[in-house]
């Protein structure tokens, strides 16, 4: 994660929230960010999304497909 996330998860209370990480990657996924925010936040984790930045970039119709798919499976979309 870029210096600034880690500053915003240090400063902000993140009590009774849940935290949902979502990012585009060039190979390494997320790498155990989830871990890495739960450690810094204690907040609550759903599980996160991923994509290539190279489909989002290229491939729109596949990469919303993926985040549609996703916000299915998180119960946020029917």
């Amino acid at each position: 994660m870029p210096m600034i996330v880690y500053n915003f998860l240090e400063s902000y209370d993140f009590s009774e929230k849940t935290v949902i990480p979502f990012c585009t990657h060039g190979g390494s996924g997320l790498s155990g960010t989830e871990s890495t925010i739960k450690d810094i936040t204690g907040a609550e984790m759903m599980d996160g999304f991923d994509i290539a930045g190279a489909t989002a970039q290229n491939q729109r119709d596949k990469a919303n497909e993926a985040v549609s798919e996703w916000l299915r499976e998180g119960g946020f979309i029917e």
